[in-house]
Order: structure tokens, then C-alpha cells, then sequence
């Protein structure tokens, strides 16, 4: 690897991480504006619930609520005390789901293909403070939370591992309003639907609109607890574009966006749950939450708890009836695309404006290869090594021709340097005569370049991919390395054995390749070091992918040593 291309890969990974800081200085980018704050919004403080993996508890918090509605605080503390006893437990090929009646909906839902790395399985409602999603009315000061609702099916156990199952729960007041809250549990797939009908809403004195919010946070399920919080986002799709909600203010996220929006959720490192209207689009999407410094074994850590909601209005009806479908699984790419409304943009791969563009195929493209090879190699880290290999074959002429130019370059040196000092106070001529230089000999100084004009789009879109999808959280490879998904939790962390091979390969084929002077050396001692610095917290795959093709670039260089032996024209 020259000076060019390592200056280029250093100029690109500023660019990526800085994205949107450089857009917005050079006034290509605004960030959104937030909106003014409901009353239901700025309650949120109270709703939001710090989480624990691995638990469940369904902690209703009825007396506080007891003034919103019209039930008696005698009456809240009878429901209380019959919440264990009431509940509905329904699982599925996916998830067991735990429902209760007050509030009439899930308390806790847990995905059975994944775990903690404890052997529990993830828990996607933890801690919930109240049915989830909830309901909320008038500004929030009516909430189904606080509602006894009564259910169409006994409490006990159902299972719907061949069949859909329904489950109804309805309220009725005494002056004949209804609310209705009917589910319908799929057997292998990871959403519900939910149908909402309210009858004779005036009878509730409900106007307007009402608010469908997620309102307990999800947790951290990955041993680096600072890039699971760091991950965690509220996301909307709105009029076909992804909208982050993270305008925290003092450690305080009260952010409401108008317009349309097919979808609102929320997602952490590897998981989401995900509210989609399906018979309308709501009007806006809100979140709130919390963001504040921990102490963890890691150290100080940044922790966030997020909810979100969206606003869906209606007009003076008699009867109201509103579909949603819920999704709470993994970031699964292929599996949220099917659902066909973009859901799968909740990844953030490919959704930078103006080169997601260039990123997202080639993201789509190893999603779609990385499983395919795993099928018949069932070991993602012997996957990774083979598509490093893949790669290494398709660019193998554009390496061909980098080395050629490289080594025309290291013969030109001397007389590059005479340039330089010749015409060191004259900077224009001295271009000139490098320019003449380069075109007698046929070299192109930019082709050293060449490889890595298609491996740069591949290396972010890798970047994106490890980062967000599921396809690699728990996967073995050898030895230690237990976890591709994750990397060195610190420099003592048996992890960084792979980012030191990584440092080694790369100062090696850096030191096989240079084209010398003492600026080179000076990079080919810095830059593997910096690399090492810069990858070590990142997904072991990704520093495997990278370490594999410094290894190949060496047999690149061999192979290039070799022909230039059998034909003495191509100068070594």
C-alpha cells in the first residue's frame, strides 16, 4: 500500500465519521428542526424505565395513574393485586409474548432464536412499567395503561405454532364507550397486528387525535455495553426518507417531527420493535428519553433510554377502527425488506445522503453473498477469509498494475528527488517537469490508487453491515474468537491477538511495497498502529476481512515478483 492510497483510506475514514458535521459546515446538510412538545410528550420522564437483561418484572405503577380515568383507587389496588393471576402467555415459533389485562396488551415478549450470553433469551419489553405499546388520549391524560380491560380468552397458556391466534380485549365504560384492543400472533413470523377500535369516542370526551407509543425503552444485550447504548436510536420513516430522533438537550430527548410516517420504532445494536399503521399513515412521529453517565466495567458509559410514538388523528366519527403491525425482532435486512416499507432502512445502511448511494449496493450485495457461502462453509469467520479471497481475485489485474506502477515509481525516485531540490522555490515548474517525467516513462502516479477504488465502497459497506445486522452477533470462528460481531473491549481483551496479526500483516506488506524516501518510512511505521488503534473496538469480522487482505496483498506482491522473473520487461 503507497502513501497515496494510505492518505486516501485515512481521508475517506475522516469523511465517513464525520459525515454529516462536514455536510452541515458546508451548508449541504440541516439537521431537523424539532417541534413543539405535547403535553402527553413531556410526561415521558416518568414511563421511561431503566432495563436489566435477562429479567422480567410487570411493576404496574396503577395508583399514580388512578386519577387519569374514571376507575376508583379501591378498585386500581383490587387490579393490582390480580395482575399475576390474569395474564395470558402466548408463544410462537418466534417469541413467547405475556400479556395482561390491565392495560390489555404485552408486558414482556421474549425472542427465542436469541440470547444473552448467559443462555437467557432477549427480552424486548424489560422491566415494563405498563402494557406496551399504550394508548393515550387528550394529551395524554387518558391512557388504556390504566384501563381493566376484560379478555375474549381465560389466563393461561396458548401457543400458535401452526395457526394464527386472536386475542380481544375490551373496556366499556358507563356511558357506552368502547375501546378494543384485538392481536392477532403469527406462528413464524416476529410481528403482531394490532387492531385498535373505539366506539362512541365522545363518550369518552376524545377529540382529534390519539398517540400509539412504545413507551418502555429497550435494553443493552452485547457485551460492549458502550456501542449497544451508542446504537440505540428512535427512527421514523417519513415520506420515504429515515429519520433519526436524537436531539438531546441537558441529557433530554423531547423531539416531535410533523408529516407523514409509514413507521416510527425504536432499535439498539442488533433489535427493534417497530409500530407500522397499516390502513393509514399517521401525521407524526415523537420520542423522549434520557441520556446520562454510568460507571460500568468498561468505565464511564454514556447510557440511553428512548421511547417513541406516533400521532394518529381522526375526525368526529361514531366508530373508529385503526390496524397497526408490529414488529419486534432482529435488524435482519432480507426479513425487514419483505415487509415492503422500508423498514429495513432502520439498519442505516445505505441512508447517507449523497454516497449511500454508492455504499448500499454493495451493503445489499454482501448480505446476500455472506449468507449464501455460509450455507455450504458453516463458519462466518472461514466465510470472511473466502470472501476476502473473492475480492482479492476480482482486483487481482487492478493489483497487477498497481505493483507495476509502484516499482516504476521506486526507479523514478532518484530523479524525482532531483526535481524536487532543483526546483524547490518554484513549485509550478517542478510539477511541470514530474508531469514530462511521468509521461516518458508511461507511469501513472495514481495507479498505485487502483485497488482501492472499488475496495473503499466494499470496506464502509462492510463497516455498515458488521455494525448493524444480526448475521454476525454470536457467530464463532476459532479458538477465542467466540463473537465476530464484537471486538477488543480494551488492550487486554483476548481480541486484540486478531488487530495485532491485522498491525503485523499490514506493516509487512506496507514494508514490501513502498516506494521509499523518508516520508514513507515515517507512514509505514504510523499508519499500521493507527489502523490498530482505529479497529481495534470494531466487529472482529471486520478486522478478520481486513487482515486477510493485507496477508493477500503479500501473495499479490509474490505473484508479481514471480511473473516479473519469467518476463524480464516487467520491471521489479
Amino acid at each position: 500500500m503507497d502513501k497515496k492510497t494510505i492518505i486516501a483510506v485515512v481521508i475517506l475514514g475522516i469523511v465517513l465519521i464525520f459525515y454529516f458535521q462536514i455536510m452541515e459546515f458546508l451548508g449541504l446538510y440541516t439537521p431537523p428542526e424539532p417541534q413543539p412538545i405535547t403535553q402527553q410528550q413531556e410526561q415521558v420522564d416518568s414511563s421511561i424505565v431503566a432495563a436489566q437483561p435477562g429479567t422480567q418484572q410487570v411493576p404496574i405503577n396503577m395508583a399514580d395513574q388512578a386519577a387519569q380515568t374514571d376507575i376508583s383507587e379501591t378498585a386500581i389496588n383490587v387490579i393490582a393485586d390480580s395482575v399475576a393471576q390474569d395474564t395470558i402467555i402466548v408463544e410462537t415459533n418466534k417469541y413467547i409474548v405475556t400479556l395482561t389485562s390491565f392495560g390489555g396488551g404485552p408486558v414482556s415478549l421474549k425472542l427465542k432464536d436469541y440470547s444473552y450470553r448467559n443462555g437467557e433469551m432477549i427480552e424486548m419489553i424489560p422491566d415494563a412499567n405498563s402494557a406496551t405499546p399504550e394508548v393515550t388520549f387528550a394529551g395524554g391524560t387518558y391512557s388504556t395503561s390504566t384501563i381493566p380491560f376484560i379478555s375474549n380468552l381465560q389466563p393461561g397458556n396458548y401457543d400458535a405454532y401452526s395457526s394464527p391466534l386472536e386475542l380481544i380485549y375490551t373496556y366499556q365504560n358507563q356511558d357506552g364507550g368502547i375501546i378494543k384492543r384485538s392481536y392477532q400472533f403469527h406462528p413464524d413470523s416476529y410481528h403482531y397486528d394490532l387492531t385498535l377500535e373505539i366506539v362512541n369516542p365522545d363518550k369518552f370526551g376524545f377529540s382529534r387525535r390519539y398517540d400509539l407509543h412504545w413507551n418502555t425503552s429497550l435494553d443493552i444485550t452485547e457485551p460492549q455495553i458502550a456501542m449497544d447504548y451508542e446504537a440505540m436510536e428512535a427512527v421514523a420513516m417519513m415520506s420515504d426518507s429515515r429519520e433519526k430522533l436524537d436531539d438531546f438537550e441537558d441529557g433530554k430527548l423531547k423531539q416531535s417531527l410533523d408529516g407523514s410516517t409509514t413507521w416510527g420504532g425504536l432499535r439498539s445494536k442488533y433489535f427493534a420493535a417497530v409500530m407500522i399503521p397499516t390502513n393509514r399513515e399517521a401525521e407524526a412521529v415523537f420520542a423522549n428519553g434520557i441520556k446520562e453517565t454510568i460507571q460500568t466495567e468498561e468505565g464511564s458509559v454514556e447510557r440511553k433510554r428512548l421511547n417513541v410514538g406516533l400521532n394518529m388523528p381522526f375526525a368526529n366519527v361514531v366508530s373508529l377502527t385503526d390496524s397497526f403491525t408490529v414488529f419486534v425482532g432482529p435488524l435482519d435486512y432480507n426479513l425487514m425488506a419483505e415487509y415492503n416499507v422500508g423498514l429495513e432502512d432502520m439498519l442505516d445502511i445505505g441512508t447517507t445522503p449523497f454516497i449511500g448511494w454508492i455504499i448500499k449496493p454493495f451493503a445489499i450485495g454482501i448480505m446476500w453473498i455472506l449468507p449464501l457461502l455460509y450455507s455450504a462453509l458453516p463458519n462466518y469467520g472461514l466465510v470472511i477469509i473466502l470472501f476476502a479471497l473473492m475480492v482479492k481475485i476480482i482486483t487481482l489485474p487492478l493489483s497487477m498494475k498497481s505493483f507495476k506502477s509502484m516499482n516504476a515509481m521506486k526507479e523514478l525516485q532518484p530523479k524525482i528527488e532531483a526535481l524536487k531540490l532543483k526546483h524547490k522555490k518554484n513549485p509550478q515548474a517542478m510539477n511541470a517537469e514530474m508531469m514530462k517525467l511521468y509521461k516518458a516513462h508511461g507511469v501513472n502516479p495514481m495507479s498505485g490508487c487502483l485497488p482501492m477504488l472499488p475496495q473503499m465502497p466494499l470496506f464502509f459497506a462492510l463497516f455498515s453491515v458488521f455494525r448493524s445486522t444480526i448475521l454476525l452477533r454470536d457467530a464463532p470462528f476459532i479458538w477465542f474468537i467466540d463473537d465476530l460481531s464484537r471486538g477488543a473491549t480494551n488492550f487486554t481483551d483476548p481480541y486484540i491477538i486478531l488487530v495485532v496479526i491485522m498491525i503485523v500483516s499490514q506493516f509487512v506488506s506496507q514494508k514490501l511495497t513502498m516506494s521509499g524516501g523518508q516520508q514513507q518510512k515515517a507512514f509505514l511505521y504510523i499508519m499500521p498502529l493507527f489502523m490498530g488503534f482505529i479497529f481495534y473496538k470494531f466487529a472482529a469480522g471486520l478486522v478478520l476481512y481486513w487482515t486477510c487482505f493485507s496477508i493477500l496483498s503479500l501473495l499479490d506482491y509474490v505473484i508479481f515478483k514471480r511473473k516479473a522473473i519469467k518476463n524480464p520487461e516487467v520491471k521489479t
